[in-house]
Formats: C-alpha cells, sequence, structure tokens
C-alpha cells in the first residue's frame, strides 16, 4: 500500500510538470539539428523526409482529434490540471486503448526527433516517453479505479493501456464534434508547423552558409507551409475567442 502511494505521489507531481516536457524534448532536438547533415545530401531529399517525419507527427494529432471528437466534457482522459472523471470512457478509441490522448502525445513528438535520423536518440527518447508517462498514468488510473471501483476495472481489464487492439471497437454514443477538435487542437496543428518549419531553417542555415551568409535562408516552401499554417491559427483563434461557433452543449 506505501508502495502505491508512493507511486501515486509520483504521477501527481509528474503530471503537474507534463506541459514542460514537450519543451524538453524539442530544445534538445533543436541543439542537436546543427550536426544533422541534409537527408541523402540535399535539400529536396531532406525535404522529403521533413514530410515523412511531419506525417508520423500528423498521425498523432489525427489521433487526438479522433479521440476529443467524440469525448463529452468532465470525463476521463479530459483533464489537463488535476484529476476529473465523471464517467469512465468505454466507447470509440477508448474501447481499444486506455490513453488515447498519451499515444497521440507520443507520436507528434516523436515526429521532430526522428528528424535527426538518429536511433539511439530516438530509442532513449522512446524509453523517456514511457517512463515519464507510466507514472501520470498510473496515478490517472488510480483515481479512476477509486472512484468507479467495477466499473473502471471491467473496461481497463480488456483494454490495452497505450498499445491499441484492432478489434472490439464500441461506436461512440455522442456524435463526432468537428467544432469540438477545432477549437481545442488548432493550436497543436500550428505548433507542429511553426516547430517543422524552424527545424528546416536550422537545418538550411548550417548546411548552406552561402545562403546564411546572404541572410537568404527562407525558402518558397517555407511562405506556403508556415503561412497557411498562421492564417489557419489566426481564424480558429478568432472563432474561438470573440464568437461561439465553435461551441457544443456537453463538449
Amino acid at each position: 500500500m506505501a508502495l502505491i502511494e508512493e507511486f501515486n505521489q509520483q504521477g501527481t507531481f509528474l503530471f503537474r510538470w507534463r506541459s514542460y516536457v514537450p519543451g524538453c524534448i524539442l530544445l534538445f532536438c533543436f541543439l542537436y539539428l546543427p550536426q544533422v547533415s541534409y537527408y541523402k545530401g540535399s535539400y529536396s531529399n531532406n525535404l522529403i523526409w521533413l514530410g515523412m517525419t511531419f506525417a508520423v507527427s500528423s498521425i498523432g494529432l489525427f489521433v487526438r482529434c479522433f479521440t476529443i471528437g467524440f469525448t463529452p466534457a468532465r470525463t476521463s482522459g479530459r483533464n489537463t490540471k488535476a484529476q476529473v472523471a465523471d464517467i469512465v470512457n468505454q466507447t470509440g478509441i477508448y474501447s481499444l486503448v486506455r490513453h488515447p490522448l498519451y499515444l497521440g502525445n507520443f507520436l507528434i513528438y516523436l515526429g521532430p526527433v526522428l528528424v535527426l535520423r538518429d536511433l539511439a536518440i530516438a530509442s532513449v527518447f522512446v524509453l523517456f516517453f514511457l517512463a515519464y508517462y507510466e507514472r501520470i498514468m498510473f496515478t490517472e488510473e488510480y483515481f479512476l479505479r477509486n472512484k468507479f471501483g467495477e466499473t473502471y476495472l471491467s473496461w481497463a481489464n480488456r483494454t490495452p493501456a497505450f498499445l491499441p487492439r484492432l478489434t472490439g471497437y464500441t461506436k461512440p454514443k455522442l456524435p463526432f464534434s468537428f467544432k469540438n477538435i477545432l477549437k481545442r487542437e488548432y493550436p497543436s496543428l500550428f505548433g507542429m508547423i511553426a516547430i517543422f518549419t524552424l527545424m528546416d531553417l536550422v537545418q538550411v542555415y548550417f548546411q548552406e552558409p552561402n545562403l546564411a551568409l546572404s541572410g537568404n535562408i527562407w525558402k518558397p516552401f517555407h511562405s506556403y507551409f508556415f503561412g497557411s499554417g498562421a492564417l489557419f491559427y489566426l481564424l480558429a483563434r478568432f472563432l474561438t475567442k470573440a464568437t461561439k461557433l465553435l461551441d457544443v452543449e456537453g463538449r
């Protein structure tokens, strides 16, 4: 019992600091990035690799969006500052995996790590992520287990914690809400676009010193990619902060 309480206390502490984890991961990526040469020696090939890693992060964002699109307010998986749950999510993606939002986060962070093309660094990232979030997941499950008892245990016993099962999907009770996704995840999409744009600029700066000296490292790709992302962010933020068009009752 004492060990369980210790794990719970550790998880509670890590839960409060989890918003700083992405920054630490990204800071390391940017510090290491100047040592990473262009993929196969050319910018065009490197852009292809950047697109592939962005796709990995996009899959993570898709997992988050699919989760949030069906999830009601005040349920397990929607707590951001403290443990909150009126019911245990057991339908939709929660019928396949217990912590889909953390799975989505893992894939989002994995994308920038893969830009470095270093197996050892990627392996350390995976181990770090699992070790850090294991305590947080334990704390969330400890809270749910105490609050919902057998209802939670029955669902947890048949549902994997992190790696989704491929069968047994249960249709959600609520309809899919694109408005809810747009309202809650627009910063995530723009953040991804900004990070990958900046990573590309860093590589151009260090791999093409002639462009760096002339101050001409901003390429047409950056204008299209970052520009469209910035416009989307500004529009979504306006709709979220200045209107009620994206409000959905019960979400």
